[in-house]
């Protein structure tokens, strides 16, 4: 008998100290993941400034400098681009983590996040030889988390360029009564029917486009976390060759969604 109770009284005794053990890596991980949050909102607007800079001189080399200067700056242009898109996306997993999904809500102009980062792509839109066409209103309020948007409109442009194939590509932006509903439209490779599930998933890559680099397969995950986090839905229309819509529709305000959340923890 004393014998049964020396062992449980182990084995309760290991349980609290793996308890206690999981408890402060918990903590550990939610200090990082707050860190990289941190990280997400005082890098981002800097790296994309400076990728704006880099564009810009590169279109003033095209105008009036030499060959080998111009070829040189594109390659700084395509060094900056890559490093800016695979830090931001580093960046907001953690960010998403840190946040358990929960939107940093402020007034915003969706309109505004569009156009900037169309502006942002343009260049790479024009060496890949697809053109935007953009119509979006003058303007269109709403309350969401800001850096979210911004994830979510430069991933769905980023594919669209990536498997667009040279195509024009179509970005909308309207009001739906007390819905917002964003489009990026290309004309490229297209998905399966079967895969369009699939690309929504964790380290899931949306296809094998040569000529481009294969991505970290988490893009359209992170998208469609951080559309449910607002309370909305994506949705995407494809077949192979025919190229692919993706779809957004977020309500115009997230406060009561927010504010449910809070007050179910």
């Amino acid at each position: 008998m004393s014998g049964d109770l020396r062992s449980q009284s182990r084995l309760l005794s290991e349980e609290a100290h793996l308890r206690a053990r999981i408890a402060e890596l918990e903590q550990q991980l939610q200090a990082r993941d707050e860190f990289l949050s941190i990280a997400a909102h005082e890098l981002r607007n800097p790296m994309h400034s400076l990728l704006l800079q880099v564009s810009a001189a590169v279109q003033i080399a095209r105008l009036k400098g030499p060959e080998m200067l111009v070829r040189r700056l594109e390659r700084v242009q395509h060094i900056v681009d890559r490093y800016v898109k695979r830090a931001s996306l580093l960046l907001d997993v953690g960010r998403m983590n840190a946040t358990r999904m929960q939107p940093q809500v402020e007034s915003i102009d969706f309109s505004d996040v569009v156009r900037e980062i169309v502006e942002s792509y343009a260049p790479e839109a024009a060496f890949n030889r697809s053109p935007f066409h953009v119509e979006v209103p003058d303007s269109l309020q709403g309350r969401w988390d800001r850096l979210a948007l911004e994830q979510i409109v430069s991933n769905l442009i980023s594919n669209a360029i990536k498997f667009g194939a040279g195509a024009p590509i179509d970005v909308t932006l309207a009001r739906k009564d007390d819905h917002v509903q964003f489009e990026v439209r290309d004309r490229g490779i297209g998905i399966a029917e079967a895969d369009q599930d699939r690309i929504f998933g964790r380290f899931e890559r949306v296809a094998d486009n040569p000529g481009h680099p294969a991505g970290a397969g988490v893009g359209l995950w992170l998208v469609r976390g951080l559309v449910q986090s607002h309370g909305g839905a994506i949705s995407i229309r494809s077949a192979p060759d025919q190229g692919a819509t993706f779809t957004v529709s977020l309500p115009l305000h997230t406060d009561s969604l927010t504010e449910a959340r809070d007050g179910q923890s």
